[in-house]
């Protein structure tokens, strides 16, 4: 995820926000309170790939050497994270595994077949990125990033020229598919369009989105020359617009899924993060304390939660504690991801501090 700059404290609170709600998609709230709840939440991962385009380019570099040392520069960060978090990952199930008695062997080749390959290099998801010890495959994200970036740094020269007609033909396709889910389930690889990651994945959702960023980013650069120091009073005054916006995405979000099904992105998720990044542009409020968490704290959240749900998991199945609820367990990871992923932080550099001294 990229780092916001010049201190946009309003998208630090989103990237709380946006955390919070993936947690809620991988734990899920019970009845139809929990369908809402999961398509309102479906917002955080588009947003997230929005976010990395938006500020890549904050400069509206033109030249091609110029975007490809930005996005290079970018893509080694993101390969360095991927490669720690994946590690970490692997390491876990590994040692569940053994663990368990497993076969360690046939997890190896079950889970890196060749068929398994094709599935992750096509989509960025199957065993490569999941397995039975943590069963959601949330790491797609950082390997669609990957490649939103690198085809960015490969095709950087043409950049301005192909991406609005990119991000329509893509979020066309990618709706048109979410259709096909619903009235038309045709079996694209022989693998059923409703399969959760034949529309998402990085050509659908994350290149899109990715792209849609940049576009942005290179409007409100373009408004900020034409209105010079006027900019933030002209967008403040379009503010309740803005918001409504925002709202009008989620309640668009709701009625979907209702009266079309589950989907991984809905079209109120766009309405609903175009709103977003209008509003970080007002003088939006943030609060005083929960922008910390997001600054600090929401691509961790992001990475390990599902670590943090695996082994609240294997806890329950192995009868240390009681299985929570479904309407506890979404905040009870919410709660331990605070406070392993901010509150220990913090203590622990603290207590470093006080020893410096």
């Amino acid at each position: 995820m990229a780092k916001i700059m010049k201190e946009n404290k309003f998208l630090y609170l989103v990237n709380f926000i946006a955390c919070m709600l993936v947690i809620v998609i991988h734990t899920r709230f019970p009845g139809n309170f929990g369908t809402a709840m999961d398509a309102v939440s479906r917002i955080a991962v588009p947003y997230f790939f929005a976010l990395s385009g938006r500020f890549l380019l904050r400069d509206g570099d033109e030249d091609t050497d110029k975007i490809r040392e930005k996005s290079g520069r970018y893509l080694v960060k993101l390969l360095k994270i991927t490669g720690i978090v994946y590690a970490v990952y692997f390491v876990f199930s590994l040692l569940i595994h053994i663990y368990l008695g497993d076969s360690i062997k046939e997890w190896l080749v079950s889970k890196y077949s060749l068929k398994e390959a094709l599935w992750f290099v096509l989509f960025n998801s199957g065993t490569f990125v999941y397995d039975s010890v943590f069963t959601f495959d949330h790491m797609w994200f950082l390997f669609a990033l990957i490649y939103a970036i690198g085809l960015i740094y490969i095709f950087a020269g043409v950049l301005r020229k192909w991406y609005k007609w990119l991000i329509e033909g893509l979020l066309f396709m990618l709706y048109f598919g979410e259709a096909l889910q619903t009235y038309y389930p045709i079996r694209p690889f022989d693998i059923s369009i409703t399969t959760w990651y034949v529309m998402r994945n990085w050509l659908f959702v994350g290149l899109p989105f990715v792209l849609t960023g940049i576009l942005l980013s290179d409007i409100f650069r373009k408004k900020k020359q034409e209105y010079g120091d006027s900019y933030v009073e002209v967008m403040a005054k379009k503010k309740p617009v803005f918001i409504l916006m925002i709202a009008a995405g989620i309640a668009c979000s709701v009625a979907e899924t209702f009266i079309f099904g589950k989907k991984e992105v809905y079209i109120g998720s766009l309405i609903a993060v175009i709103g977003i990044f209008l509003l970080s542009e007002c003088e939006a409020g943030y609060g005083k304390f929960l922008y910390k968490i997001g600054k600090k704290s929401s691509d961790v959240i992001y990475y390990y939660h599902v670590l943090v749900i695996a082994v609240l998991d294997r806890l329950s199945y192995s009868g240390v504690i009681p299985y929570p609820s479904m309407w506890v367990k979404p905040v009870l990871v919410m709660i331990l991801c605070l406070m392993f992923f901010y509150v220990a932080p913090i203590v622990f550099e603290q207590k470093i501090c006080v020893k410096g001294k």
